[in-house]
């Protein structure tokens, strides 16, 4: 008789681990307002983890309007309910919370795995195949970006002009 080793499911996702090095480049970290986010959540959309994640690490760590433009140009069939997702969440900042979309910024995107919809399609001498069609649960963190006062400082200084 054969024995049978239960294994827990680990996804095959690669974790970024320059995560916030990458933050820091784009936005520095001083910048980000602690308690200034908005959480939106999407569960049971259809489509698999691995799909998912391929357009959600592209948008991590992006403003608003560049995400928006990234998500639009995909050729992903995931990037449209990911896009959709996107725009509630920054609706529900600037309704609720009167944030401003220019500054907005996607601090996490994140996918989970959800439930498997099993069918059975009928094939020959009475066998049934099965058909297995994968769930996921996505969550976008939008973050709010206060204007650093060096760059509104160099917006006032004019450029003087050239002496003959």
């Amino acid at each position: 008789m054969t024995s049978f080793k239960l294994v827990k499911y680990t996804p095959r996702i690669k974790k970024k681990k320059n995560g916030l090095r990458k933050l820091a480049r784009k936005v520095p970290t001083d910048r980000l307002l602690k308690f200034e986010r908005v959480f939106k959540a999407q569960k049971r959309i259809h489509m698999s983890v691995f799909k998912a994640q391929r357009v959600l690490d592209e948008i991590r760590w992006r403003y608003y309007e560049e995400t928006v433009m990234i998500l639009n140009l995909m050729p992903y069939r995931t990037s449209y309910p990911i896009l959709k997702l996107v725009y509630s969440a920054a609706a529900n900042a600037t309704h609720y919370r009167n944030f401003d979309k220019a500054s907005l910024f996607i601090t996490k995107a994140e996918v989970s795995r959800s439930t498997i919809m099993k069918k059975f399609r009928p094939r020959a001498r009475g066998r049934g195949y099965p058909i297995k069609k994968t769930m996921c649960h996505i969550t976008i963190v939008l973050n709010i970006v206060k204007k650093s006062e060096k760059s509104l400082d160099q917006s006032k200084i004019s450029i003087p002009n050239k002496k003959k």
